[in-house]
C-alpha cells in the first residue's frame, strides 16, 4: 500500500490553534514537544497505524534558513507522515489551513 506524505500551512493561525483544530477534527491529541531542530515547541501524535502528523512554528534555523523555503511566507507548517486521503481532506478542510506538498511513495 503506497504511503502518502502532506505538507500544509498556515499564514494566520499559530502552531497551538492548528494542533488543537486538528485534534477536535480527527478526535486525536496532539501534545506538545521540545524539540530545538524544530524551533523549540511543536505539537505531535503518532496513532498504531503509524501515522505521524507534527504542527511546528516555520522558523529559521541556526543558519538563518526556513525547512521549506518556498513557503516562507507561512507561520505554520502541519507534516503528515504514512497518512491516507481521508485524513488530508479532513485537516486539509479546517478553515486557514492551505494544501501545500503532497506525495505518495
Amino acid at each position: 500500500m503506497p504511503s502518502l506524505f502532506t505538507l500544509l500551512g498556515s499564514k494566520e493561525i499559530g502552531a497551538a490553534d492548528v494542533a488543537h483544530l486538528i485534534g477536535e477534527v480527527l478526535s486525536v491529541s496532539l501534545p506538545v514537544r521540545e524539540s530545538s531542530f524544530k524551533g523549540g515547541e511543536y505539537f505531535f501524535s503518532r496513532d498504531s497505524g503509524g501515522m505521524e502528523i507534527s504542527v511546528e512554528r516555520h522558523v529559521r534555523d541556526e543558519e538563518g534558513e526556513y525547512a521549506e523555503a518556498e513557503f516562507s511566507d507561512y507561520q505554520t507548517l502541519v507534516y503528515i507522515n504514512y497518512g491516507n486521503s481521508d485524513v488530508e481532506q479532513r485537516i486539509a478542510a479546517i478553515s486557514g489551513l492551505r494544501l501545500l506538498r503532497s506525495e505518495t511513495v
